[in-house]
């Protein structure tokens, strides 16, 4: 401890220097400061945990929106698929196979169409 004599602190008192009024003072100013400043930190901190609060949030809202999109495109890909069948059996000649699969597929569409702008 460089500067300092006998080994000793600059904030280490002597009992006599520690029941001297200027003393009091000092350490009495040093307690405020280090109070203040905690009360900094733990302001900082319940901030920094409301962000954090508010990111997880976030963050769990997406995943489960990520994962209605998912299926929301499978099953668009598959009405596609249903109405591009259908157009082809109408242009075979086979209206029935056409009907019976392009109507399903078109309300299977409509109905994720419907889902998806809610």
């Amino acid at each position: 401890m460089s500067g300092n004599n006998n080994g000793k602190n600059k904030n280490d008192l002597t009992p006599r220097e520690q029941k001297t009024t200027a003393a009091f003072k000092m350490l009495s100013g040093q307690n405020d400061t280090l109070k203040k400043s905690l009360k900094k930190t733990q302001d900082e901190l319940e901030k920094m945990r409301a962000e954090k609060f508010q990111h997880e949030k976030r963050n769990a809202v997406l995943e489960n929106k990520q994962k209605t999109l998912i299926w929301i495109e499978i099953f668009k890909f598959l009405s596609s698929a249903g109405v591009g069948f259908a157009i082809n059996y109408y242009f075979i000649g086979n209206v029935s196979y056409a009907l019976v699969v392009g109507i399903p597929s078109l309300l299977l569409f409509i109905v994720v169409e419907f889902l998806s702008n809610k």
